[in-house]
């Protein structure tokens, strides 16, 4: 399989990065930008070229520039018969039909821990998209770590989730190493430990039968400091101030 991007910021980087980590070979990755192409074929040992040899060369084509240039890149360039999934913000399945109408085409919203192939991508198909075409997206986005087909409508609370929750994660593990500082660790030492602390809990309850909440309990014994950082949680209404968070992550999107 080969596999090209038209558009090289943030998100079509980081789907590159998981493909290598994928062990795909960097022959097999093209890139297009007007800007950064080069340089990132360089510092990744890909390939850059024009859209359209871009297009031509792949089995996949990942749609990665901004939203408002999809109407003319649809009618300057050949997508027939193409697989094409759009990493566009806000641009629907109907939207990338109207653009492309030759193209077998996917809505995906990965995060950018596709980097690492641990990335979380929702998808939607569109209709014309076979079995055999819908098994080679979802092993494109296995490369990459999980995916889940969703409609359209879930996928503003998906972005919030999976999408601006690694930020939020990233505000977590902040919070504890301000914490470890504050109480007499070394900036560094506290944030390894914050850090650290975040991936083996994660990596427990992904290997684990049990859900959040029971092993949360499990650390916590009764009357024991962990329950009483809990009940503080409690106290200071931890759950609605994520839910008010997520709340207004999906509100924005939808403005």
């Amino acid at each position: 399989m080969t596999y090209g991007f038209i558009g090289a910021g943030n998100m079509a980087t980081a789907m590159m990065k998981g493909l290598l980590h994928a062990n795909v070979d960097p022959a097999d990755i093209y890139v297009s930008s007007p800007h950064r192409a080069k340089s990132l074929a360089e510092e990744l040992h890909i390939n850059a070229a024009d859209s359209q040899t871009v297009i031509d060369h792949s089995d996949i084509v990942v749609l990665a520039f901004l939203p408002n240039q999809l109407t003319e890149i649809g009618a300057t360039l050949n997508f027939t018969n193409k697989i094409v999934v759009s990493v566009l913000a806000q641009i629907t399945i109907a939207d990338l039909n109207q653009a492309i109408p030759n193209a077998f085409n996917v809505r995906a919203l990965p995060n950018i821990n596709s980097a690492i192939g641990q990335g979380n991508t929702a998808l939607a198909f569109a209709d014309n998209i076979d079995a055999a075409q819908n098994k080679i997206v979802t092993h494109f986005w296995q490369l990459l770590g999980n995916s889940v087909t969703l409609e359209e409508e879930q996928f503003a609370i998906f972005s919030a989730i999976a999408g601006s929750g690694p930020a939020y994660v990233f505000k977590f593990i902040d919070a504890l190493t301000k914490a470890g500082v504050a109480n007499g660790l070394e900036e560094t030492q506290a944030a390894s430990i914050a850090t650290q602390t975040v991936l083996g809990s994660a990596s427990t309850l992904n290997q684990s039968d049990s859900d959040a909440v029971t092993l949360m309990n499990s650390v916590a014994s009764p009357g024991g400091s962990t329950r009483a950082g809990l009940d503080n949680f409690e106290a200071n209404q931890f759950d609605d101030v994520v839910a008010k968070a997520i709340l207004a992550t999906v509100n924005h999107k939808h403005a």
